[in-house]
């Protein structure tokens, strides 16, 4: 692990051998043979989906406020912000071959048939529900709004970093996970803080899940959000920076007093207290 990102980021990330774990910083020097880079292999067209290499899976549901409902995902390529902790590197990153050669696109009918088929739930009383993330998904949501029509019977919740305005069906349907990016993020202000999307979001239903390592992220929180964007306190969520339990635990050890002091709902991941750092679960 880089000096860079320890200075950065500080003890709460691990070192770590296992590939699994691996977070965007790990390709800062990242080499990716000329040949595999085809614009068109990432390219995003109207109304089809350009979908990641994890596709579509059937799981639970691991973070906020819907945490452990039986879940269908639908992970999208492509992100317009530049997260240096990200665990989804792989529908973003140019520095990674994973990024050029595993996306894919899938008309609406095929994604619609994909989630029905993978569905596991036996129990016919379930809420059929599908989390739609990323990358960024709303970089796609023409075609979100088709998936939508088609599958009028499923919940849709979509994973946003606050940064695309969604369409008027989805600010109307659609429940939002908004992760709007702190300064950790190294993402610049301009590119992670867009407030007339954030105002639109306040007025639906939506929670805001806030990634933090840090009391001052706290206060970042509380100074350059919640206040000047008027985001009410039961909406938000603090989430411990980890992509394995411990890590995660340990940072929510040096986070809990202070988010006690604070008034925070404090919640983890927990796909990671039961895989680990896997993908497509």
């Amino acid at each position: 692990m880089s000096s860079r990102i320890t200075e950065l980021l500080g003890n709460g990330i691990e070192e770590n051998l296992d590939p699994e774990l691996k977070r965007a910083f790990d390709f800062d020097d990242g080499k990716v043979d000329p040949k595999l880079r085809i614009p068109a292999n990432i390219r995003i067209e109207p109304n089809i989906f350009r979908v990641s290499g994890d596709g579509v899976f059937y799981t639970i549901q691991g973070e906020g406020k819907t945490m452990g409902y039986p879940t269908m995902f639908l992970r999208l390529h492509v992100c317009n912000l530049r997260c240096v902790w990200c665990d989804a590197w792989y529908t973003w990153n140019p520095n990674t071959t994973q990024f050029w050669t595993e996306s894919r696109q899938w008309t609406v009918e095929a994604t619609k048939k994909k989630l029905e088929e993978g569905w596991g739930c036996e129990n016919p009383t379930v809420q059929k529900r599908v989390v739609l993330t990323g990358g960024e998904p709303l970089l796609q949501k023409e075609a979100v709004d088709s998936l939508m029509m088609e599958m009028k019977d499923w919940i849709f919740e979509i994973e946003t970093n606050g940064t695309v305005m969604p369409s008027e069906m989805q600010l109307k349907f659609c429940q939002f996970n908004c992760s709007p990016k702190l300064k950790n993020s190294q993402n610049v202000e301009a590119a992670r803080k867009k407030p007339e999307v954030i105002e639109a979001l306040n007025k639906v239903d939506t929670q805001y899940k806030f990634v933090v390592m840090h009391n001052d992220d706290i206060d970042e929180i509380m100074n350059e959000w919640i206040i000047p964007y008027k985001i009410p306190m039961d909406k938000v969520i603090l989430m411990p920076q980890g992509v394995t339990d411990g890590e995660v635990n340990k940072n929510a050890q040096q986070l809990v007093e202070y988010t006690k002091k604070k008034g925070f709902r404090l919640l983890g991941r927990l796909q990671c207290s039961i895989w680990g750092a896997r993908r497509r679960v």
